[in-house]
């Protein structure tokens, strides 16, 4: 089961005793986001934090009402669930559209901005989510919104050649990393990111690579190079471990290479990222 949790002006929840009162009822002033979730279901745990973040968010543009099937099974019958995580938006007393499974914040936004107004939101943090959730060009519109106006916006710089590398295109990253100005706070960054590019020369076969480094653990310019390939091809945890394996076995290969890779890969994914945060301190534990 759901443990209790803090209800805010925007979110409650319902069970056959009030469902009609909370969803039908309420839905004629206001639209109703019905939640049906399961504690078995990591999916919609996960769904669920997102859904009352976004609640919060819009702040009583809609009304967020969460059903557990599993106390509530007659709710989830009268509304035929057939699968959970599934969201139903309610309005004028009628399911009007819905989705079901753990789709991502970018997603969900899309989803209620075909009916709901959405609030002013800083660009940056919502391209920030969509790079999260590898929603590329979803970042990249909300990035070039900001360089319509500020062309030498440094953080917006540094995004788009975040996604220019997400997609493999180290060119246009090159180019746009160029035109952060000096001084500027994105700087810094981006030329950490810089070390992306030179992935290129190092990549190889992965089967081969994976290959020598199982026939010599202590060979970290397989280890290096396995991590560039990786890299490259996208499998940014597997980039990690190889990397890693480079800062543990041999901080003088490439001067310091593996650990600068790795600072490379964090600028890219972002700093909030469940990967780069436990690479972190995986990195740290090497290094102190």
């Amino acid at each position: 089961m759901f443990s209790p949790e803090a209800h805010t002006p925007h979110v409650s929840d319902a069970s056959e005793a009030d469902v009609r009162e909370k969803v039908i009822e309420k839905s004629m002033t206001l639209p109703v986001l019905v939640d049906f979730r399961s504690a078995r279901s990591p999916d919609s745990i996960e769904l669920s934090k997102t859904l009352e973040a976004l609640a919060a968010e819009y702040d009583g543009r809609f009304a967020l009402v969460r059903v557990d099937i599993d106390r509530s099974p007659q709710v989830a019958m009268m509304f035929r669930i057939q699968a959970i995580p599934t969201v139903y938006l309610v309005d004028q007393g009628q399911p009007i559209d819905g989705f079901q499974g753990g789709l991502g914040e970018s997603q969900i936004r899309q989803f209620l901005g075909r009916h709901i107004q959405a609030p002013e939101r800083d660009p940056l943090e919502a391209a920030a989510s969509a790079m999260a959730e590898g929603q590329f060009e979803v970042a990249a519109g909300y990035y070039r919104a900001v360089l319509a106006d500020k062309p030498s916006h440094g953080e917006a710089l540094l995004g788009m050649a975040r996604v220019a590398l997400s997609s493999g295109d180290a060119g246009a990253a090159g180019g746009w990393i160029d035109r952060i100005e000096d001084g500027d706070p994105a700087h810094d960054a981006g030329q950490r990111l810089r070390g992306m590019l030179a992935f290129g020369a190092y990549a190889g076969d992965p089967a081969a690579l994976q290959a020598r480094v199982a026939a010599d653990a202590k060979d970290v310019e397989a280890w290096y190079a396995l991590g560039a390939t990786r890299a490259l091809g996208g499998d940014y945890e597997g980039a990690f471990a190889a990397f890693l394996e480079v800062v543990g076995r041999d901080r003088e290969y490439l001067e310091d290479g593996g650990r600068k890779a790795l600072l490379s890969l964090f600028d890219l994914i972002g700093a909030t990222d469940e990967r780069v945060i436990k690479a972190r301190r995986r990195l740290a534990s090497l290094l102190f």
